[in-house]
């Protein structure tokens, strides 16, 4: 029997699904999460995701680049930043960050390989800064849809989460998820 036809076949799917593959991105912090028995997934599309790290910094992200770009276009405009349309482009494609707005500049204007090893402290989130805010805001003024999605370390002071909880709540946003991994359910006796 002729396998040609067959290794073709293999190697056009095996083709297909390597250059259709969405490759993650490295996370600029990384969370261990904590464990619960929910299995609802959130879906990835339309996701603004509020991380917190175990040293209680606070990160942003947005799934979609196109609705980075129209973020810090307002962004820009709003808080007098001064970025070039290439600090834009390279915010556009920088899925996560955590820095004040005071940084951006700086931060945008490095070459990339820079930016991946620079050590970003949080966006503010105290009473008299509050960064977040802002950023929340105009995420929601880009796409009113956005799913709210907050990711924890498991060993993270609590006051940062309810920072965080107090913020959305400020905007009137009392719909959003916590993002934790999955544990076995317990067994009922």
């Amino acid at each position: 029997m002729d396998m040609t036809a067959m290794c073709d076949m293999a190697f056009l799917l095996l083709t297909f699904f390597i250059l259709t593959a969405k490759m993650k991105t490295p996370e600029v912090v990384q969370v261990d999460i904590p464990a619960s028995v929910s299995d609802k997934k959130i879906q990835e599309q339309g996701l603004l995701k509020i991380t917190v790290s175990k040293e209680g910094a606070v990160f942003f992200s947005l799934s979609e680049a196109s609705t980075r770009k129209d973020l810090i276009e307002r962004v820009n405009e709003l808080k007098k930043l001064n970025l070039t349309e290439k600090d834009k482009i390279a915010f556009a494609n920088t899925e996560m960050f955590g820095l004040p707005f005071n940084q951006m500049k700086g931060f945008f204007s490095m070459p990339a390989s820079k930016r991946e090893k620079y050590p970003q402290q949080g966006i503010p989130i105290d009473s008299a800064n509050n960064e977040l805010k802002v950023w929340i805001k105009e995420a929601k003024g880009v796409n009113n849809r956005l799913i709210i999605a907050i990711k924890g370390d498991k060993e993270s002071d609590y006051e940062k989460y309810s920072g965080v909880v107090s913020t959305l709540q400020d905007l009137n946003l009392n719909k959003f998820s916590l993002i934790t991994s999955l544990q076995a359910k317990p067994k009922d006796e």
